[in-house]
């Protein structure tokens, strides 16, 4: 009987390979369906392939449905974790969804091949903003396509719903995996560099490309562990967090796989020179004095030469050599190292990574500050500085990655409990969704998942944030743990 439970708690949470499979045909036939015609062998092989995925979820399930909501995919009421910017072509035919009010579709049970073939004929040739979502339906039944219905967008209160408590925490799970796996990637290219040894780009890819999947599903999963400032080897979690930070900023600002690919390789090279440094200077718990200014500000310089003689060289390594050369250049070309020519524009994954350098540096009080600042504060702090060192534009959009309370922020409610937040509503930045881990009478044995949005939980708003160490709270156990 506990099995069968289990069973069926797995299937309420992330999809499965078929669920992924079923997705990654559906939009490979829309795209075929485009540019070939539906007599064509091609098509017909694409159609046999997407109606054998939905009869194989179909024999279990009965209707099958396929909706994108907030940039994630779902197959019923299962999350499915899918690359939209991959060689399926997901990511235009949903901006085209969105102009036509189309949320996804469901296909009725017993839906035939021959059914199949005339939707994606006919859906394909619809064209961005010349129709609805009313003139579509109306077409399909006059064309006799019962078996298939169009969904409309989801609305604000309905999309928190779909994304159950357990697939919050299985993505929250996943997050960590990825996250830890890769300040282990870093790690091992520190060590290795600074003994001269062989750098396995592709494992350091691969790590980025998983950061990218999580970032584009639930970038408030990872921004959580980027709060978290008291890991063993800062240096590690230091570059691992302005990954996270440049890869969301990044995905914001609507970058392709490709160069969101490149953007975190320069993320997690950006202080690689550090490991020429003297270890004692890097970890000296004193203030700097001015010899030891002269040496830290040599790690850009060494960090480029580094990456250019250890690397084979491609677009990742020339993107990750400037990247580490200017990521302390400021805006007005003050800053290090000092360039010879300053007609030539700062290339904007320095500009990207110079601010959530600043960021993660200011709020973790490492190395150039022993003090940690709050991250309101940083911000204020970084604004002031905008017209010297920051990009405007790129400052403006990161502020609104932070928010304002960040994952990972811990709150006190109206109710007198204690709460961390998890993940930010895009209606309404000041009701997130959290965790309460206490209360009046002391932490929680178990703690409460709550979405502030909610109707029902209108009766607690956020008074304040909460600095956790003076209150003896331990911020990494409320995020390491579920």
């Amino acid at each position: 009987m506990e099995a069968v439970k289990n069973k069926s708690a797995n299937r309420r949470s992330l999809a499965g390979r078929n669920e992924q499979k079923l997705l990654n045909s559906f939009f490979v036939l829309y795209k075929t369906a485009r540019i070939i015609e539906e007599s064509n062998a091609t098509f017909k092989r694409q159609a046999a392939n997407f109606y054998a995925s939905l009869r194989l979820i179909s024999e279990e399930t009965e209707a099958v449905s396929i909706k994108s909501i907030s940039g994630r995919y779902f197959v019923n009421q299962q999350m499915v974790r899918f690359d939209d910017q991959g060689p399926s072509g997901a990511s235009t035919v949903v901006a085209e969804w969105d102009s036509l009010g189309i949320g996804g579709v469901n296909f009725a049970p017993h839906i035939s091949l021959g059914e199949i073939e005339q939707f994606f004929t006919f859906i394909a040739k619809v064209k961005p903003n010349s129709e609805n979502l009313e003139s579509l339906s109306e077409k399909l039944k006059a064309h006799e396509m019962s078996s298939i219905k169009l969904l409309s967008r989801t609305s604000g209160a309905d999309k928190d719903s779909l994304i159950t408590e357990e697939q919050r925490k299985e993505l929250r799970r996943g997050a960590r995996t990825t996250f830890f796996k890769a300040m282990s990637v870093v790690q091992e290219v520190m060590v290795n560099t600074k003994q001269d040894r062989e750098i396995n780009i592709s494992k350091t890819k691969r790590v980025v490309h998983s950061l990218i999947d999580h970032i584009t599903r639930d970038e408030s999963s990872l921004m959580e562990l980027a709060a978290i400032k008291d890991f063993d080897d800062y240096t590690y979690a230091h570059c691992t967090n302005v990954c996270v930070y440049a890869l969301t900023l990044g995905v914001r600002l609507g970058l392709d796989r490709s160069r969101l690919s490149q953007l975190g390789m320069t993320a997690l090279f950006h202080d690689i020179g550090k490991v020429k440094l003297p270890t004692d200077l890097i970890r000296k718990p004193e203030a700097y004095n001015e010899n030891d200014w002269i040496q830290m500000q040599t790690h850009p310089l060494l960090g480029s030469k580094t990456i250019l003689r250890n690397l084979k060289f491609d677009v990742h390594t020339a993107r990750a050599a400037r990247g580490a050369l200017e990521h302390h250049v400021n805006k007005d070309f003050t800053g290090y190292p000092m360039l010879r020519s300053k007609r030539k524009a700062l290339n904007l994954f320095s500009k990207i990574i110079s601010i959530v350098d600043t960021f993660d540096a200011l709020t973790s009080g490492r190395i150039y500050i022993r003090k940690p600042i709050p991250p309101e504060d940083v911000l204020k702090k970084m604004h002031y500085q905008m017209n010297v060192k920051f990009d405007a534009f790129l400052l403006k959009i990161f502020n609104d990655v932070i928010g304002i309370y960040p994952a990972g922020t811990v709150v006190l409610l109206s109710t007198d409990e204690i709460a961390l937040v998890l993940t930010n509503n895009e209606t309404d930045k000041a009701r997130p969704y959290v965790k309460i881990v206490g209360n009046k009478d002391g932490l929680l044995e178990s703690p409460e998942w709550v979405d502030l949005s909610l109707e029902e939980n209108h009766h607690r708003s956020i008074l304040r944030k909460i600095d956790p160490t003076r209150y003896g709270l331990d911020l990494k156990h409320f995020v390491l743990c579920d």
